[in-house]
């Protein structure tokens, strides 16, 4: 990329911020016909994908501060879609998505990878698309 290319060129938090508002226009319809707000599911899949753990472990996953991930696991745990135990060490509680949580992931997971796909298919290629994910997959926390 030429000085100039790279002067011009948006920042990687421009592009990801005007990507995510797409895609959260396009995945909120689904998301609210399953009854789950967008950072409910990505704390249920979170768990579905790295199983059990403790909240605080469950906050730096998500990207979510602790005191708002609470207010999301209260509400969440309320409707039966999380379980939270007190852990042996009794000052952490240990999440864990409930069957319910997981159905809710499942019959929807399908239709956000439909509609992401579309709107990949409208830009990219095939093996675009899939370099992407790969990447972005890269650069998420572990």
């Amino acid at each position: 990329m030429s000085p100039e290319e790279r002067a011009n060129a948006p920042d990687l938090a421009e592009s990801v911020g005007i990507l995510g508002r797409r895609l959260l226009t396009i995945e909120e319809p689904i998301l609210r016909e399953a009854g789950v707000s967008m950072w409910e599911y990505a704390i249920l899949t979170t768990l579905l994908r790295g199983g059990a753990t403790s909240q605080v472990e469950l906050s730096r996953r998500t990207g979510r501060d602790t005191t708002r991930l609470g207010k999301h696991l209260a509400e969440l745990e309320a409707r039966g879609l999380v379980a939270r135990e007190q852990d042996d060490d009794a000052r952490r509680r240990i999440v864990s998505a409930t069957d319910d949580g997981a159905g809710v992931v499942l019959s929807t997971k399908e239709a956000i990878r439909v509609a992401e796909d579309a709107l990949l298919a409208s830009r990219l290629s095939d093996d675009e698309s899939a370099t992407l994910r790969r990447l972005l997959a890269r650069l998420l926390p572990e």
